[in-house]
C-alpha cells in the first residue's frame, strides 16, 4: 500500500477543513472550535504510518461535525486490501438498542446461536465499547440511525485483529474469541429461512430498488429501498391501472438510503391532488465584506449566537455581521413547486412504513406525505439527515462529503438529527426477527383493513 507524503496529508486535511469552514450547513448546531480541532488533527495526521490510519484520522476529523451527510470514505485501495478490510465471521442487526446475530460462518455456527444478543467486547459493555471505539469516527448524534455504520465499524478492520465477544442467549452468557479474516475465505452458514408475513401474492413491478405487490385482500404494498433510480417512478406508474383497483396502500421506505428527491416527489404525487411544494431548506450565505467589518467589533468577542440574537434583536445590521462572522447566516428556500405529472390520484387509506434507516430524499418523501396526505406513519423516527452534500475526491483515493444545505420540515417539525416522528412507534424485537414476523407491516395491513 502506498505511503502518503506529508505535504499531501496536510493538503487533504486542509481541504476538508476549508470546505467545511465555509460551506457546512450546521455551524449553529455544533459547539466546537473548528480551527483548534484542525490544528490538533494536523498533528495526528502527520503521525500516521499507513493509508488506513491516515483515513481513520480524516474520518475522526469529519465526525466532529456530527452530521449524517458529512463524512470521509476510504479509498477503494483499502476496501480491496484484506490486510486492512477483513471481517469477523458474524453479521449483526440493530433494530433497536440491542445488537443481534443474524448471520454466522460455518466455523462458529456451533459456538454462536443465531439471534444471540451481543453484550460485551473484551469485557466492556457493548454500548460503552461503541462510544469509545466507534463514535469517534462516525456521525452518532442520532444513535439509532447510525446503527448500520456502527455495525460495519465493529465487523471490519485489520486482518488478524481479534476480540472476545460476550453473547447472551436463553438466559445465559458465553464468550467466544473471534478474529478478522479475509471475507472471501468465509463460508457462511445457510440457516433455514424464516417465514414472512406480508401476505402479498401478486407482483406487478420490480427492480433493484422497488417492488409493487397486491395482496389477496386487495391491499397494494409498494416497497422502495432507494430513490436513486430515475426510471423507477415510470415503472411504478406503469402499474397505475392495477393500483387504482386496490382498497388501500402501504408505502414501505424502511431502510431507504435516499437518492433523488425528484423521484420521491413523483411517488408522493400519486397520493396528492394537484401540484405541491417539496424540499423546504436553509442554505448558508456568505458575504466576506461583512466578516471584514465584523473583525473590528469588540462587542462580538465571546458572544454566543443566542446572546447575539438577544442583544441585537433590534439591530439587523449587527446581527447579520455577527452571523456572517460565524458562518451562520442562512437564507430560507420555501420549497420548489412540483408539477404533479402522476397518471392520477390513488384513493384509499395510506400507511407509510419508516424507520431509523430512512434517510435523505426518503425523508423528503415522508415530509411531503405528512404535509399533503392523511397517511398514517408507522415504525420509528427517520434518520434526521437530509440535505445536499458537497462531494469531493481526494488525491489519495478516497472522498469526503460536507453537507451544504439543510432541509426543513414543511410542518415545522424539528428533524435535525431526530428525524420525522411516526404516528405509531414499533421497533422490532429479537423475537420478531427470529420468528420472521414483520410487526410494522402487520400493523400497516391492520390499519388499512380497518379503514376500508
Amino acid at each position: 500500500m502506498n505511503t502518503i507524503p506529508d505535504a499531501l496529508k496536510i493538503y487533504e486535511l486542509s481541504k476538508i477543513w476549508k470546505e467545511a469552514a465555509y460551506n457546512f450547513a450546521f455551524w449553529d448546531k455544533v459547539n466546537i472550535d473548528w480551527d483548534e480541532e484542525y490544528k490538533e488533527a494536523l498533528t495526528r495526521v502527520l503521525n500516521t504510518k499507513d493509508l488506513y490510519d491516515y483515513y481513520l484520522e480524516l474520518k475522526r476529523f469529519a465526525a466532529l461535525l456530527n452530521d449524517g451527510h458529512t463524512d470521509v470514505s476510504f479509498p477503494n485501495e483499502i476496501y480491496q486490501d484484506t490486510d486492512f478490510f477483513s471481517m469477523f465471521p458474524v453479521y449483526f442487526a440493530k433494530p433497536g438498542d440491542e445488537i443481534i446475530v443474524v448471520g454466522i460462518s460455518e466455523d462458529v455456527k456451533d459456538d454462536i446461536p443465531l439471534f444471540s444478543t451481543l453484550v460485551k467486547i473484551d469485557g466492556t459493555d457493548i454500548h460503552d465499547y461503541i462510544k469509545e471505539n466507534c463514535y469517534p469516527y462516525l456521525w452518532h448524534d442520532n444513535e439509532a440511525a447510525c446503527g448500520l455504520l456502527v455495525l460495519n465499524n465493529l465487523i471490519f478492520g485489520r486482518r488478524g485483529s481479534g476480540a472476545v465477544f460476550t453473547f447472551a442467549k436463553d438466559g445465559r452468557q458465553f464468550d467466544v474469541r473471534l478474529e478478522r479474516t479475509d471475507p472471501s475465505k468465509i463460508v457462511w452458514y445457510q440457516a433455514e429461512p424464516v417465514s414472512q408475513s406480508s401476505g402479498a401474492q401478486r407482483l406487478f413491478s420490480s427492480s433493484d430498488v422497488h417492488t409493487v405487490q397486491i395482496t389477496d385482500e386487495g391491499i397494494a404494498i409498494i416497497r422502495i429501498t432507494s430513490f436513486e433510480d430515475d426510471s423507477m417512478p415510470q415503472k411504478i406508474y406503469s402499474c397505475f391501472d392495477e393500483l387504482k383497483k386496490a382498497k388501500g396502500y402501504i408505502i414501505d421506505v424502511r431502510g431507504n438510503s435516499g437518492g433523488n428527491s425528484g423521484n420521491a416527489d413523483a411517488i408522493a404525487a400519486m397520493f396528492i391532488n394537484g401540484d405541491f411544494h417539496s424540499c423546504y431548506a436553509e442554505t448558508q450565505r456568505y458575504e466576506p465584506t461583512y466578516k471584514a467589518w465584523s473583525m473590528y467589533r469588540e462587542d462580538f468577542k465571546g458572544l454566543s449566537l443566542g446572546d447575539a440574537e438577544l442583544k441585537y434583536a433590534d439591530d439587523a445590521y449587527s446581527l447579520k455581521a455577527y452571523r456572517m462572522r460565524k458562518n451562520v447566516f442562512y437564507v430560507k428556500d420555501e420549497g420548489k413547486a412540483v408539477a404533479n405529472t402522476a397518471p392520477g390520484k390513488l384513493n384509499g387509506p395510506v400507511a407509510v412504513l419508516m424507520n431509523q434507516y430512512t434517510f435523505s430524499s426518503a425523508e423528503d418523501f415522508v415530509d411531503v406525505m405528512k404535509m399533503y396526505t392523511e397517511a398514517i406513519f408507522i415504525g420509528n423516527n427517520t434518520g434526521g439527515t437530509s440535505g445536499q452534500p458537497l462531494c469531493e475526491a481526494l488525491e489519495s483515493g478516497g472522498f469526503f462529503r460536507i453537507c451544504t444545505r439543510r432541509c426543513v420540515a414543511q410542518n415545522g417539525e424539528d428533524i435535525y438529527n431526530k428525524g420525522f416522528t411516526p404516528d405509531i412507534r414499533i421497533i422490532p424485537t429479537v423475537e420478531d426477527i427470529a420468528s420472521g414476523r414483520d410487526m410494522v407491516l402487520e400493523k400497516g395491513l391492520e390499519i388499512i383493513k380497518r379503514d376500508t
